[in-house]
C-alpha cells in the first residue's frame, strides 16, 4: 500500500513538474507575442504618421495650386471685362 501511494505521489509530482515547465512555456510564449504586438503597433503608428503627413502636405499643395488658379483666373476675369469694355466702346464708335 505504501509503494502505491509513493508510485501515485511521483506520477504527481511529475505531472506537477511537467505543468510548471507548460506554464513557463505559455509565460515565453506570451511575453514574445507582447513583444510582436507592440513592435508592430509602433510600425502600424509610424507608417499611419507618415501617410497622415503626406496627405496633409498633398493637401497644402492643392490649396497652393487652387489659390494660384483663382489669382490666374481673376486676372482672367479683368481682362474679359475690359475687353467687353472696348469691344462695346468700338460699337458705339461705330
Amino acid at each position: 500500500m505504501e509503494e502505491k501511494i509513493l508510485s501515485i505521489l511521483g506520477e504527481l509530482l511529475k505531472g506537477q513538474e511537467e505543468l510548471r515547465n507548460d506554464v513557463t512555456a505559455l509565460k515565453i510564449g506570451q511575453e514574445a507575442l507582447t513583444s510582436e504586438v507592440t513592435h508592430i503597433k509602433l510600425t502600424l503608428e509610424n507608417e499611419t504618421n507618415v501617410k497622415i503627413q503626406a496627405l496633409f502636405d498633398a493637401r497644402e499643395v492643392q490649396k497652393d495650386v487652387n489659390q494660384h488658379i483663382f489669382t490666374e483666373l481673376d486676372q482672367i476675369k479683368g481682362k474679359l471685362d475690359r475687353l467687353q469694355i472696348e469691344t462695346a466702346h468700338v460699337r458705339v464708335v461705330k
